[in-house]
């Protein structure tokens, strides 16, 4: 612990330290909420920041992160278990300080940093006393291999057919609204909804310039599916939303979708291909988690770490 300080700020416009994923950029904070953030650093003994955790105070209740899919503590170099438990006590004592009655804590999922979430766990559950709420996210590992290899026969089978039905694009920006507007008619056709309307995606990207990728499938005359992909960091992307039409449901050309923006992601040296949450409110969607499994994916736990005051 020798050497180490801890501090607390309010947001800067830039991180020295730039940050690991998007969610925890000044940028997407900003985007998040715009006021009411409190920036928690570990200083190491070269005056390097070592660990950062981002948290927004709103009507008593700390978050971290406000709106995106996951905070939480991101460590910047080799640290031990003693120092990183003694900077979280310091966080989780300031904030109750400052009158919070709650405060909740998003982690990304395991399979991003296994041995980071182990120890975080530890940390906040067994030494900070956070209770945990599990979802299930379903993560597909890139390589050299192609998707069709990791899929079931069915999908696979599917996927051909469809390679040979459609044609893939990565769309450029004036597509983007039309792109938005078919997921949208998509999932409300299946009484689903959006978390981000157009105004507030158009402001997202304006505000994150080359995190997102829009991405469809066409017949001869229209789109039959289509995803929007956020470079969460280089080496991750996160499906933020995708769909087809119900026209196509026996040939379900996402799954081959799926495989062409896979062998995009490759070709960028992406590591991680994250599908997202299988959840129905607190429950699993396991019809979801099957079809996220049979395309290739691998389940993983994402924790969210909940402390009552």
């Amino acid at each position: 612990m020798a050497g180490y300080t801890f501090i607390q700020r309010t947001l800067p416009k830039t991180f020295s330290q730039p940050a690991l994923h998007v969610y925890n950029t000044p940028a997407h904070l900003l985007l998040q909420s715009k006021k009411g953030w409190l920036i928690f650093e570990l200083i190491g003994p070269q005056a390097e920041i070592c660990a950062r955790i981002c948290v927004n105070i709103k009507n008593k209740i700390a978050t971290s992160p406000a709106r995106a899919p996951f905070g939480s503590c991101e460590i910047y170099a080799k640290v031990n278990a003693t120092t990183v438990e003694k900077f979280l006590r310091y966080v989780d004592e300031t904030v109750h300080q400052k009158g919070v009655k709650q405060f909740v804590i998003k982690d990304k999922p395991v399979l991003y940093e296994a041995t980071q979430a182990k120890h975080l766990y530890k940390v906040l559950v067994h030494k900070l006393k956070f209770t945990t709420m599990q979802d299930v996210s379903s993560i597909i590992s890139v390589s050299k291999t192609p998707l069709y290899a990791q899929m079931k026969i069915s999908e696979r089978q599917k996927a051909v057919k469809a390679s040979k039905l459609f044609s893939f694009n990565i769309c450029t920006s004036v597509e983007y609204k039309r792109v938005y507007d078919f997921i949208y008619t998509c999932r409300k056709e299946r009484n689903q909804t959006l978390s981000l309307s157009w105004r507030e995606l158009k402001r997202t990207l304006s505000g994150l310039p080359n995190r997102f990728l829009f991405f469809n499938l066409t017949d001869e005359k229209n789109i039959v599916a289509a995803a929007i992909v956020i470079r969460v960091s280089e080496t991750i992307w996160y499906t933020f939303y995708y769909a087809h039409v119900s026209t196509y449901n026996k040939v379900s050309p996402v799954v081959y979708l799926l495989s062409c923006i896979y062998d995009c992601a490759a070709k960028e040296k992406v590591k991680l291909f994250d599908l997202g949450t299988s959840m129905l409110h607190t429950s699993v969607n396991k019809s979801l988690l099957h079809f996220k499994q049979s395309v290739g994916a691998k389940t993983t736990a994402k924790h969210t770490f909940i402390k009552n005051y």
